[in-house]
């Protein structure tokens, strides 16, 4: 136990030195926390980063680091311009402009040369600041660097605002906008934001510039981002104030005016006091009025004296850093003393350390080869799963083909069956007239009979020839508009001859000016195998009706006969299952099935339904639906 504490405390006073060693054997990291600190608050708090940007310009002099004395100055040339001091704004972004010219440090060179520009722009210096643009542009499109190139778009975008090219400005901010939310760059995305709201009150188009106004609230507020959302609140205020909405305008401005004043930017401070003077003009607030205005006057003179407040509260920094300067050096001079003792300890440490770091890499190859085999035992698990599965679906498929195979079987059988009776007979009768043995007169009265037949045969031929297209996938559904008055007409016409044979009258019962969205073709095949079932099962001297009617978006064709009828088994035969059904007419007409089989195919193919209501002797009614044509 003894020997555990005191391996802990070693560890401990050998990192406490340890730690102590580094901040001054390393200079670069405190430098780095320093700049990245007051790069970090030079939007919301300008004076602390100035402070912090001085802290570390006069640590990185002393001690020659040629790169955080340009990024001290960067970050000095952006505080100032927060607070509006553009004077030493421009000196600072310059002197970090000639550090990170020319050098490997693409990005800093590139971002230098946007702060002098956007503050050359205020400046109205547009021609150098076009330039330096320019300049940064190229660098970002060399570089391929996306953060570059949004940058600049969005420094580009404010200098053609200010240049009165508002549509080429409305372009680059889009462009920034883009290439920010790849980044997740919110606050740049949030100054662009403003910068359109701003852009589209110009152009008087207020309900867009009120709704980017809002966007650039929500993300300022976000982001902490206080220089943009002291701006974007003047924005909202103008919007609010040219539509009439004078108690959020107001609101807005005050809090513009708080936000700017507590930043010290003055332009903006200048603006807010101008519009919220003109806001109690038109509330009838007179007095208030002239205390706003008598601010615009005051801040404008500051304004003026900007240069001179600048070099004051400089030289009031520098004496601030010098005496912190000297209280740094004299914790240097005590971290001095601690050097033998971390000497002696960093050869235990780095033995110490060496030791838990292999142990860590075991523990971390043992675990990571679990994971691989378990990760092996879930894909394995995976594709016996996605095994089982095809299995399960080419068995289904093999039953599916097997049962396609017995019903070609058994519908070949039939056909072949119920062709060759009207082909033999065909052959015997040309053959007795051939060798005359049967008379003109005889001839013709069998070859009334015989011409029923073959056109039974015929209509079989073309089912079964519809039938193997649709198996082969060699049917493809071509839907037009058709009028089904016109389709219904000529089935019937068709079917007409077969009717009177057995004295069977057609009735129609068509709506005018119904039009279907259906395929004509095998529409015409659907009435024409219907027509031709009624008739089958109708006896001698029966009617047939065909009629129509609408139903919501469908219409729906009905052919109702008076004939034998069907079961509840053969009509669910029909309906209910792929397999084929045929059934004796009242003539002992034969068939193979093959007609209701595609009828169902056709009418689904057409986006419609099938169905059958019947009762044995009492009569069959087959109905089905297609879709109107608008």
């Amino acid at each position: 136990m003894k020997g555990v504490r005191f391996l802990t405390a070693c560890i401990a006073i050998t990192f406490f030195c340890s730690s102590g060693f580094a901040q001054k054997d390393q200079p670069g990291n405190e430098l780095s926390r320093l700049t990245s600190r007051a790069y970090s608050v030079y939007l919301s708090h300008p004076d602390t980063a100035i402070l912090l940007s001085k802290k570390a310009l006069n640590m990185a002099v002393e001690r020659g680091d040629v790169y955080y004395e340009g990024y001290s100055y960067y970050v000095l040339s952006k505080a100032y311009w927060v607070k509006a001091n553009f004077r030493l704004s421009t000196e600072y972004g310059f002197k970090a402009l000639k550090i990170f010219e020319n050098s490997p440090h693409k990005k800093q060179w590139s971002e230098s040369l946007l702060s002098v520009a956007r503050t050359l722009v205020e400046l109205g210096n547009f021609s150098k600041a076009r330039e330096l643009m320019n300049q940064s542009l190229l660098l970002g499109m060399q570089e391929n660097d996306k953060r570059m190139l949004a940058t600049t778009y969005r420094e580009m975008s404010f200098m053609l605002a200010e240049t009165g090219l508002l549509d080429s400005a409305l372009q680059y901010a889009d462009k920034g906008i883009a290439l920010f939310e790849s980044t997740g760059d919110s606050t740049s995305i949030s100054i662009l934001f403003g910068r359109k709201a701003r852009i589209y009150f110009e152009q008087k188009d207020f309900k867009r510039s009120r709704e980017y106004a809002f966007k650039s609230l929500q993300l300022d507020t976000l982001v902490k981002n206080r220089r943009a959302l002291g701006v974007t609140c003047f924005l909202a205020a103008q919007n609010e104030h040219v539509l009439k909405n004078m108690t959020q305008a107001e609101r807005l401005l005050k809090r513009s005016i708080n936000i700017n004043h507590e930043l010290g930017n003055l332009t903006w401070l200048i603006k807010g006091h101008a519009l919220m003077a003109e806001l109690c003009l038109e509330t009838n607030r007179h007095q208030e009025a002239i205390q706003h205005l008598q601010l615009v006057s005051q801040y404008k003179d500051s304004l003026y004296n900007a240069e001179k407040s600048g070099q004051i509260q400089e030289m009031q920094s520098l004496y601030e850093l010098e005496g912190k300067e000297h209280t740094i050096k004299l914790l240097e001079s005590e971290n001095t003393l601690h050097q033998q003792q971390v000497r002696s300890q960093r050869w235990f440490l780095a033995f110490l350390l060496g030791g838990i770091l292999l142990l860590v890499a075991l523990i971390f190859f043992l675990v990571r080869l679990r994971n691989i085999q378990q990760q092996a035992n879930r894909d394995l698990a995976t594709k016996n799963v996605a095994i089982e599965q095809q299995k399960e679906e080419i068995q289904a498929q093999a039953e599916k083909l097997q049962q396609l195979n017995q019903l070609q079987t058994k519908l070949f059988s039939v056909i072949s069956h119920d062709l060759r009776g009207p082909v033999s007979n065909l052959q015997i009768l040309l053959e007795l007239f051939t060798k005359q043995l049967m008379t003109t007169g005889e001839m013709i009265t069998v070859s009334n009979k015989l011409r029923a037949n073959l056109n039974v045969t015929q209509r079989t031929l073309e089912n079964l020839l519809n039938w193997a297209l649709s198996q082969m996938e060699g049917i493809k559904t071509e839907k037009c508009k058709i009028d089904i008055r016109s389709c219904i007409d000529e089935a019937c016409k068709l079917m007409e001859e077969n009717a009177h044979r057995k004295s069977i009258t057609l009735h129609k019962e068509i709506s005018s000016d119904l039009s279907v969205w259906a395929d004509p073709d095998q529409v015409q095949l659907v009435l024409r195998n219907l027509i031709q079932n009624g008739i089958k099962f109708s006896k001698i001297g029966d009617h047939l009706v065909i009629s129509t009617s609408k139903q919501e978006r469908h219409c729906c064709i009905t052919i109702q006969d008076t004939g034998i009828g069907m079961s509840l088994d053969e009509i669910e035969t029909v309906v209910g299952s792929s397999a084929h059904f045929t059934k004796e007419g009242t003539q002992q007409e034969k068939g193979t099935g093959l007609g209701l089989m595609l009828c169902k195919e056709f009418i689904e193919r057409n986006g419609g339904t099938f169905g059958i209501r019947s009762k044995l002797g009492e009569g069959t009614e087959v109905s089905f639906t297609l879709q109107l044509a608008d």
